[in-house]
């Protein structure tokens, strides 16, 4: 079995989403300040302090992040955030800005010979640079269609390589909700989907933490991938 590691670094300073705040990593207990209250051969010990949105990083939303009185993090139904999955590259089938349509998606999984089944988990790679290079926060994600496609193929859980799963300037935010009423859970921020294998299901798994009344969770995002 190989593990391949789909989560964003979490760092000091990181921005995962410009109208989030900044991800803060502080010291809080060190070596140094705590050392005295130990007797050797304990050192004392270290301790971090963290600040950070909900949406931070690799994240999976909650319904609650728009629909009211939707779901929160503690609520999810585990069993959509794991399970066979596979990824549709329509890398080099979109051009940049472009938004990533049914049709799209469509043509993505003839070309890698693959059907969308009910109760897979998507994944989209939908560009070939890396996180956050070039004009990453500008890119356009799903179409209201792309939505309606998800729907219609009746999947659990859908991840993307961007911040967004909407168009940014779209302020209806249509795939948000169509696709959170289901519930179909979201998982925005992944990284190395180009190390996943086009042309046959794996295991995909991304649990949040249990945040009472939290929109949305950090995620440690991992494909189990079968040895042959």
């Amino acid at each position: 079995m190989k593990i391949i590691d789909l989560t964003l670094e979490i760092f000091d300073g990181l921005v995962s989403y410009t109208s989030h705040p900044p991800i803060a990593i502080q010291a809080e207990s060190t070596f140094e300040n705590s050392g005295h209250r130990y007797t050797a051969p304990c050192e004392g010990f270290e301790s971090r302090f963290l600040r950070m949105s909900d949406h931070s990083g690799t994240h999976i939303d909650a319904p609650i992040h728009f629909i009211r009185d939707g779901e929160s993090t503690a609520e999810m139904d585990l069993t959509k955030t794991y399970g066979a999955a596979v990824v549709l590259d329509v890398s080099s089938i979109k051009a940049p800005y472009e938004p990533v349509t049914a049709d799209i998606l469509t043509k993505a999984e003839q070309r890698q010979g693959i059907t969308v089944q009910p109760g897979d988990i998507v994944l989209v790679r939908t560009r070939t640079a890396q996180w956050g290079e070039g004009d990453f926060f500008a890119e356009h994600a799903f179409a209201t269609c792309a939505g309606d496609w998800l729907l219609e193929k009746q999947v659990k859980c859908i991840g993307l390589d961007l911040a967004n799963i909407d168009v940014h300037d779209n302020m209806k935010r249509e795939v948000h909700l169509k696709l959170l009423s289901a519930p179909i859970y979201i998982v925005e921020n992944l990284v190395n989907l180009e190390q996943l294998p086009l042309h046959e299901r794996f295991t995909f798994m991304a649990l949040p933490l249990k945040l009472k009344n939290a929109t949305a969770s950090p995620v440690r995002a991992v494909a189990f991938i079968a040895n042959k």
